[in-house]
């Protein structure tokens, strides 16, 4: 073999080496579905595979399958996760001044810190599960509710998720993980009303705008967090940080472009077709 190419595959290893041993957290090596990053780049890569094409091939000519008893299921898995891991991040000492205090990630052995390690684990594994909602879309042939904004979302959070479980595993940024779980379980607790819509004494049309708008409030507060841990006497990952921070932003984008083309654009449409509606019966009478 050529020397220069030899030394070019040593560069290569040396490189993979650092950026998969030497700085990441060597506490989590034997985790499962964590040490490799071909790990999320074989899920996102089934998952996109799963989504866009083999599901909906498969569908093509089948009707949709009910799945109620399993989205029942899921939904109810996904507020006892969240809630489980709200209360895990408590349990090792977890308070709302993570939000604007500097907390720098604790790779030791501590009870605490170990608890953290494990909760940004725990993280990972939840956003895992909820790329799964995506394919039972399929299933369900609800096309419309597979946006680009449902899978730009599943998919970074998921990879995101990842990073921060091997390299970070703890910090003021848990505190994205404590308020998306909160969103979240008001969001699958809604998804599970839905399923029993027919049977509630009440609408939930309210409840789904209430939803959207806590996700924008989330984005909003995640974008302050992330903002005091970029201060220049705060020491976090700054390479962690500069890829959280765009893509932040542009959720935070997205989600104003869905509550307006879904709330307000359309309440503007009903009420200039309500005063047209209007306008036609004056003249009639």
């Amino acid at each position: 073999m050529d020397v220069n190419v030899t030394s070019r595959f040593g560069e290569l290893e040396n490189l993979y080496t650092f950026l998969v041993d030497d700085l990441a957290d060597r506490r989590t090596d034997q985790l499962p579905f964590l040490y490799s990053p071909m790990w999320p780049i074989t899920i996102l890569m089934v998952y996109f595979g799963a989504v866009y094409i083999w599901v909906p091939k498969f569908m093509e000519n089948r009707k949709p399958y009910d799945l109620k008893n399993l989205m029942i299921g899921y939904n109810l898995a996904q507020v006892v996760a969240c809630y489980a891991i709200i209360r895990h991040f408590f349990k090792y000492g977890w308070t709302f001044e993570y939000l604007y205090t500097c907390k720098l990630p604790d790779y030791s052995t501590d009870s605490a810190a170990i608890g953290f390690m494990y909760g940004s684990y725990f993280n990972y594994a939840i956003k895992t599960l909820e790329l799964v909602e995506t394919v039972l879309f399929a299933l369900r042939k609800k096309q419309n509710q597979i946006s680009f904004l449902h899978v730009y979302h599943h998919a970074c959070t998921f990879a995101i998720a990842w990073i921060f479980a091997k390299y970070v595993g703890g910090s003021m940024l848990t505190y994205t993980i404590i308020v998306n779980s909160t969103v979240h379980m008001f969001m699958y607790s809604y998804y599970l009303m839905a399923i029993f819509s027919k049977q509630l004494p009440f609408k939930l049309n309210a409840m789904k705008k209430f939803i959207t708008v806590f996700q924008i409030v989330q984005l909003m507060s995640i974008l302050v967090n992330i903002g005091f841990a970029m201060r220049e006497n705060c020491s976090l990952p700054r390479v962690y940080l500069s890829i959280y921070l765009p893509y932040m932003v542009i959720l935070l984008w997205m989600f104003f472009s869905f509550y307006y083309k879904t709330y307000r654009k359309n309440a503007k449409r009903v009420t200039n077709e309500k005063d047209s509606s209007d306008v036609v019966i004056r003249k009639q009478k």
